[in-house]
């Protein structure tokens, strides 16, 4: 039931609070007022600096070409071109231009301009938003200004020409910047941007001062609501006052009286019309609260009777507890752990001190929290099994963490020790049975390792009765070599049938060696299975022979190395191949040159090399990025695949170089047909996905072996030498080595230094 006055001082605060937001709101006016006058004034200062910097920038303008024309310093050429390229947007601005020119005309050494946003003068000045005339008059002077601009640079160009009549150029160009079109041109510039000026002082004079209006008007209108808002204050102060009954620091003295449990009986007199006001709301609490406490009191002093003899029987169970030598911890009805025996911290390690909670030893107990989530789930579906059917608890068998790391295979269960029936205090109980346990394992695992090696498929056996040709295989030798034991004949042959082809005769002989007493019998050889999959396979054995040595009984077995030759291919192609194109890197180049000298030796024949690197390439990563550029190094590789043999070996040994060895060309005619077939190739646009196309074309050098070299240094220096011949020449040539070459090659120094660089890779 609301009372009078709480309904007074309701009405009140309503006004003040409303009243407060028109306070805000006119407030929020006011300085929106405010922000008007500053955004004019923004626009009057931003319309003076842009107007200002074009004037300023055809000043400058022709104050650096006229004294490039009178001095011919080259700097202020540069200047000239700076200022225009500024007020372009091509170039960042200074940040302070007004006098920057000026004092670098004169010799003062400003730092650098510094690298930002730039934006060009016009897209400045519409980005403004003046009027359409002001914007007009702008716009026109820029063009005045880029005309006179032409005018300018034409004057320069005059000034820099050369021949029988230099000097009346040169005069020419003096008379143009000097004459009196200029001044006109000059004056079509500077006329519209003071008449923007004209223009913008009117506008923006007027926009301030109505800006200004407003926001007097706004200020008076904040000034009057806030006093109001004041008064409401004031009036809601006096109806609190009337609802609380006392001053507020009697109504907070009997409300601490209350926080600190001070119950007595008031000793404040309250007036019957205070009655409902919250002084005597307090003074009624107090009393009430007194009578409480002192019916709590009685309550508490037979409380403590009951926990006295509680306690006297927790002694006598703890210590039933304590003498006993299977470990045992006692949980309250609140999931404290009050109590723990010495076998318990004998068997696990903890005290109370290191599991005070139920949660902290299931945390501990178990670390793994699938585990924990698995345990804690059984623990409690058996624990309601044994409340609601009354029957004893399942013990459960449990894997527990020690405090030293070790594990425990216990079986634990739950005791209830009052009549609750495990609804306040439960006794738990663990069954050490980790030496029982360690026992089974142990005879377990000596069992599976006797079958591991057959059944698990790690290791084939087979025996071979060699005077009868009888061969007898385990089921894991099915499974190596892929045969069902009703398609295996039981004999030598039917084994030799199932090697590859390429290891047959080698590994019959290591076998017929192995049984002459040669060597032992440990070959690797490859099985083709009979759905043509290839496999690796390692064998051992051991041979029994009689007194005159003959061989009687083979025993061996065999291992699946499959995966291992597969890790071990893939590793060699990391290392021999170049991963972006796939193409032999200039490891595997110079050990196949190597062999093709050696071979090319032997059979006393000539062979040829290519040495290939891409115009333009550098370009391509610059413009279209790096990813642009693998891409054409994938299909530059797959185009000079298509041009090559499969005797011939196409290698990436650097960015964009490649050489190409060719063995079987034994002519220059050959190679050189190679060479064109891949430099016509690669003159063919590369398109990508998204339609773009990539024009490169390549440089070729050629080189003979033995005719120009006859070792993997010296041909790999010369065919590049020819390369950088060809590229030198033009580009998107062949070129073949000749020994009049290398004079010329190595009188470049910088030629030197890539052989150098060349030679020690």
């Amino acid at each position: 039931m609301n009372h009078p006055k709480n309904l007074n001082l309701a009405r009140w605060l309503a006004v003040t609070t409303l009243t407060f937001g028109v306070v805000v709101a006119s407030f929020i006016m006011y300085v929106h007022a405010e922000k008007n006058v500053d955004r004019a004034q923004s626009r009057r200062l931003d319309s003076i600096q842009l107007s200002d910097e074009l004037r300023r920038s055809s000043e400058g303008q022709t104050k650096m070409v006229r004294s490039y024309i009178v001095t011919g310093n080259m700097a202020y050429k540069g200047y000239y071109f700076d200022i225009l390229d500024i007020r372009d947007g091509r170039k960042s601005r200074p940040r302070d231009q007004r006098d920057y020119w000026d004092l670098v005309v004169y010799g003062e050494k400003l730092p650098p301009i510094e690298q930002s946003s730039s934006e060009p003068l016009l897209d400045l000045v519409k980005a403004a938003a003046f009027g359409e005339d002001e914007t007009r008059l702008l716009t026109t002077a820029k063009t005045n200004s880029d005309k006179l601009a032409q005018v300018e640079i034409e004057a320069m160009r005059l000034f820099e020409g050369t021949g029988m009549d230099g000097a009346a150029q040169k005069k020419r160009a003096r008379d143009m910047l000097f004459d009196s079109a200029y001044d006109n041109a000059k004056l079509s510039i500077l006329r519209p941007i003071s008449e923007f000026n004209d223009l913008m002082d009117t506008r923006t004079t007027d926009a301030i001062k109505q800006a200004m209006r407003y926001a007097t008007i706004f200020r008076l209108f904040f000034i009057g609501v806030s006093l109001l808002w004041l008064f409401l204050l004031w009036r809601s102060y006096a109806a609190l006052r009337s609802m609380l009954g006392a001053s507020p620091n009697e109504v907070y003295e009997q409300i601490a009286r209350l926080g600190h449990g001070d119950f007595s009986h008031p000793v404040m007199k309250i007036e019957q019309e205070k009655r409902y006001s919250v002084i005597g709301r307090l003074c009624e609490t107090r009393q009430r609260l007194n009578d409480l406490t002192a019916a709590r009191m009685q309550y508490e002093a037979k409380l403590a009777a009951q926990n006295e003899a509680l306690v006297k029987k927790e002694k006598e169970m703890r210590t039933i507890i304590a003498a006993s030598p299977v470990p045992k911890a006692l949980i309250d009805s609140n999931g404290q752990v009050s109590y723990l025996n010495e076998a318990f911290v004998r068997c696990f390690g903890y005290t109370l001190d290191d599991v005070p909670t139920l949660n902290e030893w299931w945390r501990k107990a178990y670390p793994d929290v699938h585990y924990r989530e698995r345990v804690m789930s059984i623990w409690q579906e058996r624990l309601v099994q044994s409340i609601h059917s009354e029957i004893p608890f399942q013990p459960t068998e449990v894997n527990i963490h020690c405090k030293d790391g070790s594990i425990r295979n216990v079986i634990a269960e739950a005791v209830s020790i009052d009549d609750d029936s495990f609804g306040s205090v439960v006794l738990m109980v663990f069954h050490d049975i980790t030496d029982l346990r360690a026992a089974e394992i142990h005879l377990r695992e000596a069992k599976e390792r006797l079958e591991a090696a057959a059944s698990a498929g790690i290791v084939g056996i087979w025996d071979w009765d060699v005077v009868n040709n009888v061969l007898v295989w385990d089921k894991v030798m099915y499974q190596l070599y892929g045969l069902r034991e009703s398609d295996f004949g039981g004999a030598y042959e039917a084994w030799s049938s199932a090697l590859h082809p390429e290891d047959k005769e080698r590994v019959e002989k290591v076998l017929q060696a192995a049984l002459r007493r040669e060597c032992e019998y440990d070959p690797e050889f490859r099985v083709v299975w009979p759905d043509g999959s290839i496999h690796y396979i390692k064998a051992k054995s051991r041979t029994t022979f009689d007194e005159q040595g003959k061989p009687l009984r083979m025993v061996g077995v065999n291992y699946d190395l499959t995966e291992q030759k597969l890790i071990q291919f893939q590793l060699d192609k990391m290392a021999f191949y170049d991963r972006l194109t796939n193409l032999p890197n200039r490891r595997l180049l110079e050990d196949r040159l190597h062999q093709a000298i050696a071979l090319a030796q032997r059979e006393r024949r000539k062979m040829s090399l290519l040495f290939i690197d891409l115009d333009r390439f550098k370009q391509v990563n610059d413009e279209m990025g790096h990813e642009a550029g693998d891409w054409l190094l994938q299909k530059v590789a797959e185009r000079m695949m298509q041009c090559l043999r499969a005797s011939d070996t196409a290698a990436r040994i650097g960015g964009d170089e490649f050489v190409v060895l060719l063995p079987d060309a034994s002519k220059q005619q050959d190679a050189t047909s190679v060479a064109d077939k891949i430099r016509v190739i690669m003159e063919q646009p590369f398109v990508r996905q998204d339609g773009n196309s990539i024009n490169i074309s390549s440089s070729i050098g050629v080189v003979m072996y033995p005719d120009h070299a006859d070792n993997p240094r010296d041909l790999l220096r010369y065919g590049d030498e020819a390369m950088y011949l060809a590229k030198k020449g033009g580009r998107n040539a062949v070129h073949v080595f000749e020994t009049s070459d290398v004079a010329n090659y190595e009188a470049d120094g910088s030629l030197v230094n890539r052989l150098s660089k060349l030679s020690s890779s």
